[in-house]
């Protein structure tokens, strides 16, 4: 169990390689190649003869069988190919006649050589392949057939040690002495051991110091990492509270790597020691009511109890199981390959303990940890786990063993899996907020406000995801069974391509592509802002132009990228041809509108009719323009509210710019006097009131102070004041304060400004009508 958990760190590293595409060296087929093509062959032949009851060589000869099958593939097209050039040049040459050139004559017979070489090593190929294919097969079958032989391969039950155990007292008696001779003599190298203990120890000593030193900085301040992603400082916390285990485990194996001691035991044990105690320092720190990890809920002081008992039980029972199957109480010989009955009882009640526990601490868990709940994975894990004890009692140890080692693989590769995908989700969360500091001096360089997401972040979260998931798959593939051979035949299909129906798809293009454009995306968004306030501020550029050029320039590097991350993703730009087909019946039909709206944001951005921040008129919508994109506009009104008005409109419609040459603007107010009042004295009063104003224009000729004696109303002398100010977006300050001054000298002068009245006449001798009756 452990060598297969410990397999899965080869096997990360192994699809790493693979990350990046593969390119396959030209081959070069000649007579020499293919005779030691087939020689490979014989000789793989020959050796599955001789060793088809051996897994390691079986794996051996279907990796080599794969080789040369590929080798003989690409023979295969290459001389296809070659033998189509030759019949096309044949055909072009026309039927043969008496009446041929002799340069011709000599090129048809040159090509039928060619055909006939061609077809001669074609066949070669094609019998290589044919072998290849058929060791590939049978190499295989019989690894398969040896697996399951082995898998399933039955020993003696529970049921039959301790009916021996309990009816042969002798049995147990001598199996019990000889174990204690055994354990008495065992085959240990003490200096090396003492070595290894001794930089444990050390590292032991450093690391209590310190996690003792960082943890009370903790509680003094709280970093910034908490902010930044919870679950990341509760990684860091559990690296705190584990360190000194950490480095104990991690300096003696590595001592024991270069001097062994002589048994395999103590670096099983100490690798299981730090795998365990890894994550539970994890599980811990991501269970506390301070961690507030999305997904996770906190557990109680009486459930971490819980959860404490059952991890410490099902670690003790754990070491104690790396213990038993080690050489240390190995029985086995030759002559009796299976172990005493005494061992085989212990290590079927270590199992049982084991599994017990991981049954119960896995449904405890689920109570905090939602998505176990949500993948019913605590009843998964219970009904496996379950299995194998049952086949423990019966006597399929291999069984046992491999459902064992697929729970525990399983279950750490999910851990990991958790921290991967929520600890980047945090930061990305973070980075589209704006958390702490130096997402904030990010946001900033980006040129982001406030609400605004950062620009290729979701294509950086999709890529993420992918790949995570994606390693997932292929390391539990790996975990539950998968030869290494087809391990490597599957990390070679993602790198060179899937051919599906003429289409070729290669994932590891598509994750190169995503993570281009995200990148790309980003740093057009930088490029923006620099270009805007560093560039375009140098230049001569009237605001709006100087928007316009930041705005076009952002949709400009946006298609560069896009194009780039296609062209890194595979996609040949040939074939876009049929996607523009497509599109332009869709524009035709469907599409009228968006295409009308995307060239009259164009026609908006260069001939700039309005400009950002000018006060408009479009209809019933009146307010300042808050944005210009290339599909709409956004304007702001009065009392903050946003109204996205189409393009189209504003370039087929009537826009009133309040601001379009500059922000001057004219008031008009109305004014009524009572009946009576001295008008030349109103009209020097109107004039003083906007003449006194700092904000009404008076030393321009074209834009002076006006006031007009309108007319006789019903009720009032109509008169009115007109006037311009500097800045129209003050026009109802402007106006109240104008209002006000006015009144006030209407007060001191003694002038009324009347209100609407109404005589009524009654005409004598008329009566007045009855009160009617109450129905009530």
């Amino acid at each position: 169990m452990q060598g297969k958990l410990l397999y899965l760190g080869r096997t990360f590293l192994l699809v790493m390689c693979f990350l990046l595409p593969l390119q396959a060296a030209e081959n070069t087929f000649t007579a020499e190649a293919l005779d030691a093509l087939s020689k490979q062959l014989d000789s793989a032949e020959k050796e599955f003869q001789q060793y088809d009851t051996d897994i390691t060589r079986l794996e051996s000869l279907t990796t080599t069988a794969t080789e040369l099958g590929q080798k003989a593939q690409a023979c295969i097209s290459q001389y296809e190919q070659e033998q189509t050039q030759t019949q096309q040049a044949s055909e072009s040459l026309g039927t043969s006649t008496a009446t041929d050139d002799t340069e011709v004559k000599r090129k048809r017979t040159e090509l039928e050589a060619q055909k006939q070489q061609a077809d001669k090593t074609l066949s070669q190929c094609r019998l290589i392949s044919l072998r290849a294919n058929t060791l590939l097969e049978s190499a295989r079958k019989s690894r398969q057939d040896l697996l399951k032989q082995q898998l399933f391969a039955p020993s003696d039950s529970l049921f039959t040690h301790l009916y021996i155990i309990l009816l042969e007292p002798d049995t147990w008696k001598r199996e019990l002495e000889g174990l204690i001779n055994k354990l008495l003599q065992p085959l240990i190298n003490w200096y090396n051991l003492i070595i290894a203990l001794s930089y444990g120890l050390a590292g032991l000593i450093v690391g209590l110091f310190w996690s003792t030193h960082k943890r009370r900085q903790y509680r003094a301040q709280t970093p910034a990492i908490h902010e930044t992603s919870p679950t990341l400082a509760a990684v860091w916390r559990s690296l705190l509270r584990v360190m000194p285990y950490v480095l104990f485990a991690g300096l003696s194996g590595l001592s024991l790597y270069f001097h062994p001691a002589g048994t395999p035991i103590i670096p099983q044990f100490i690798q299981t020691l730090l795998v365990f105690s890894l994550s539970y320092g994890i599980l811990h720190s991501l269970l506390r009511t301070t961690a507030q990890v999305d997904g996770i809920m906190p557990a109680d002081k009486k459930a971490s109890n819980r959860l404490y008992i059952w991890a410490r039980l099902l670690l003790f029972s754990t070491m104690t199981g790396v213990v038993i199957h080690s050489q240390l109480f190995d029985s086995t010989s030759l002559e009796n390959p299976e172990p005493s009955h005494l061992i085989a009882l212990l290590r079927i009640a270590c199992g049982t303990l084991v599994g017990i526990a991981l049954i119960r601490l896995i449904w405890l868990m689920s109570t905090h940890f939602l998505s176990i709940k949500r993948i019913r994975l605590h009843l998964l894990t219970a009904l496996v786990i379950t299995l194998a004890i049952g086949s423990l009692w019966l006597g399929y140890r291999n069984f046992s063993s491999y459902l064992f080692t697929g729970v525990f693989g399983t279950l750490f590769l999910l851990l990991t899996t958790l921290l991967l995908i929520n600890i980047p989700a945090e930061i990305f969360d973070g980075l589209d907020e704006g958390k702490v500091e130096w997402q904030q001096r990010l946001r900033h360089q980006l040129g982001l406000k406030a609400g605004q997401f950062v620009p290729g972040l979701i294509w950086l979260r999709l890529t993420n995801t992918l790949v995570i998931y994606g390693l997932l798959v292929i390391l539990l593939l790996r975990l539950w069974g998968m030869s290494e051979q087809s391990q490597i035949t599957l990390l070679n299909q993602l790198s060179n391509g899937i051919h599906i129906a003429g289409f070729t798809l290669e994932p590891l293009r598509i994750i190169g592509g995503l993570l281009a454009l995200a990148l790309l995306v980003s740093l057009t968004q930088v490029f923006k802002k620099h270009f805007s306030e560093s560039w375009l501020r140098r230049t001569t550029l009237s605001r709006g132009a100087r928007e316009a050029s930041t705005t076009i320039s952002g949709y400009i590097g946006i298609l560069l990228s896009i194009l780039v991350g296609l062209s890194v993703a595979g996609i040949q730009f040939e074939k876009l041809a049929i996607i523009a087909g497509a599109l332009s019946v869709g524009i035709g039909f469907g599409l009228q509108n968006i295409v009308n709206n995307f060239v009259s944001g164009l026609i908006l951005l260069f001939e700039r009719p309005i400009r950002r921040g000018d006060w408009i008129k479009v209809g019933t919508a009146e307010g300042y323009v808050r944005e210009i994109s290339i599909r709409s506009t956004t304007i702001q009104t009065f009392d903050r509210s946003d109204i996205i008005v189409p393009n189209s409109e504003i370039i087929s419609g009537q826009v009133t710019n309040m601001m379009l040459n500059d922000n001057f603007g004219r008031l008009i107010l109305p004014i009524g006097v009572a009946y009576g009042s001295d008008t030349a004295q109103v009209m020097v009063i109107l004039r003083e009131a906007a003449t006194t104003h700092p904000a009404v224009l008076k030393e321009r000729t074209d834009m002076k102070i006006s006031v007009f004696f309108r007319g006789f109303g019903a009720d009032s002398l109509d008169f009115e004041l007109r006037c311009f100010i500097r800045d129209i977006e003050s026009k109802l300050s402007v106006t109240s304060d104008i209002n006000l001054a006015i009144d006030k000298a209407f007060r001191q002068q003694g002038i009324d400004i009347p209100f609407p009245q109404r005589t009524l006449h009654l005409a004598k001798g008329s009566e007045v009508p009855a009160k009617s009756p109450d129905l009530s």
